[in-house]
């Protein structure tokens, strides 16, 4: 009897389960017809030229940056370039000259000996006669070192030659000349010195002011235990006598202006040794020999001393070989030898 039960119990149960499963299938419905496909044109995408202008690209650097991943560290980005240091101005090359003369040592002599009459023993404003030109060296404005009294000593028995030449070559160009040259000096405590500046100067030669300044570089002063700021005051008369000056050359006038033609050469070749010697300059006295035709025979460094520095002599050299002469007026003898001196000054 159980038996019976439980097998009624299992169709039972078999009947329900397909119930059920017929009951989750979805009944089948029909499929609907599919419309037919139909091309619809699409623009073409736009390029960033083409693109509307009611549309604006978004810049790369205007989007957000995206945070770095953790462990990952973003190196710095490189620091800006500096600029580069600015050149140093070049300097200002002046250059003066004189006359060009005779060649002959033997006038320059007698007119050193020539009498000068009732000049010769006169004297200007009551002061002792004095032949040759007044220099006086003073010095004011001590800063640590030796004391002004032994600066001013050693200043005035090393500076007054050097001083003088420079003012004396201002005189064979204008026998008035006479002022004042203020020079700031920087000294070591070993004497040399490092610094030489012209602050002021009453003379209408420049030239002259520059020799100077250049020379009170290239003085020794005495050693102390801390370096020295002096001012050197050179106070620049002229004498009694007037200075030596040879008998000009014919047609001096017009040789200085051929010669003064080939001067923007010459200041190149003094200009690009600058860099290598700041403190060179001086005078420099030439030799030429020339034919009546203008051209140049011969072309040498004459006189003593000679100029400091011999690569800015042969490049002046080579210059003046090449330069071409006003042919004489009158052809008295087929050579001719004159004399011409340069100074060489840089502010």
């Amino acid at each position: 009897m159980v038996s019976e039960f439980q097998a009624g119990l299992a169709c039972s149960f078999i009947a329900l389960a397909a119930a059920s499963s017929a009951c989750a299938r979805p009944r089948e419905l029909p499929e609907p017809a599919i419309p037919t496909v139909v091309s619809i044109p699409v623009a073409p995408l736009g390029t960033a030229a083409t693109q509307s202008p009611t549309t604006s690209a978004v810049a790369p650097e205007a989007l957000p940056a995206a945070p770095p991943s953790p462990g990952v560290s973003l190196a710095p980005p490189p620091p800006a370039a500096e600029p580069a240091p600015a050149a140093p101005p070049k300097p200002l090359v002046v250059l003066a000259d004189e006359l060009p003369y005779r060649w002959s040592h033997l006038v320059a002599k007698e007119a050193s000996e020539r009498p000068h009459g009732s000049r010769a023993k006169r004297s200007h404003g009551g002061r002792p006669y004095h032949p040759g030109p007044g220099v006086v060296v003073d010095t004011t404005e001590d800063q640590g070192g030796p004391g002004t009294a032994e600066v001013q000593r050693v200043a005035r028995s090393t500076g007054y030659w050097p001083f003088r030449r420079c003012y004396e070559e201002g005189l064979r160009r204008d026998p008035g000349l006479a002022g004042k040259v203020s020079v700031d000096v920087a000294v070591a405590a070993n004497g040399v010195v490092e610094r030489a500046e012209v602050v002021s100067a009453t003379l209408r030669d420049e030239s002259v002011a520059l020799c100077i300044g250049r020379e009170a570089a290239h003085l020794a002063l005495p050693h102390g235990e801390s370096p020295t700021k002096t001012t050197i005051d050179i106070s620049l008369s002229a004498g009694d006598e007037p200075v030596t000056v040879p008998r000009p050359a014919p047609h001096a006038d017009e040789l200085r202006e051929a010669l003064r033609a080939s001067w923007p050469a010459v200041e190149r070749c003094y200009a690009s040794e600058l860099s290598k010697r700041p403190g060179v300059g001086g005078r420099m006295e030439l030799r030429f020999r020339g034919r009546s035709s203008g051209e140049i025979v011969e072309v040498t460094e004459e006189g003593e001393p000679r100029f400091a520095d011999i690569d800015v002599t042969r490049c002046v050299l080579g210059v003046y070989r090449s330069t071409r002469l006003p042919p004489a007026r009158v052809c008295t003898a087929r050579e001719t030898t004159f004399g011409y001196a340069i100074h060489f000054e840089a502010r």
